[in-house]
């Protein structure tokens, strides 16, 4: 009994693992559009008179920038990273990104 219950709990922490991985993806797939958003509104659309985007728009150029970028980046992971890293690296260039747009948007 006490196996079987072992192997539920590997199971059932692998789903968590999963599930909690899907769950930052997303998250921080909506940041990154929500920020391109906010950023091509305030700096871009003001400037260079163009259109404002909305968040679906947002998020499709953020993806759009993201493709071109990373897809011709080399993985270089480390083998004892965790596989939540690249979500919370993700997160932080964003926020550094939208703190600098903002500091920009200052002076504008």
């Amino acid at each position: 009994m006490g196996d079987k219950e072992e192997k539920g709990l590997v199971v059932l922490s692998a789903v968590g693992i999963i599930l909690g991985s899907l769950a930052l993806m997303f998250l921080s797939i909506f940041y990154g559009g929500f920020v391109t958003m906010k950023l091509w509104n305030g700096i871009i659309s003001s400037t260079f008179d163009f259109q404002q985007l909305n968040f679906f728009q947002g998020l499709g150029l953020d993806l759009f920038v993201s493709y071109l970028f990373y897809s011709s980046k080399k993985s270089d992971v480390a083998k004892d990273e965790s596989m939540f890293m690249p979500f919370i690296n993700a997160v932080i260039a964003t926020t550094l990104f939208w703190g600098v747009g903002s500091f920009v948007m200052l002076f504008m």
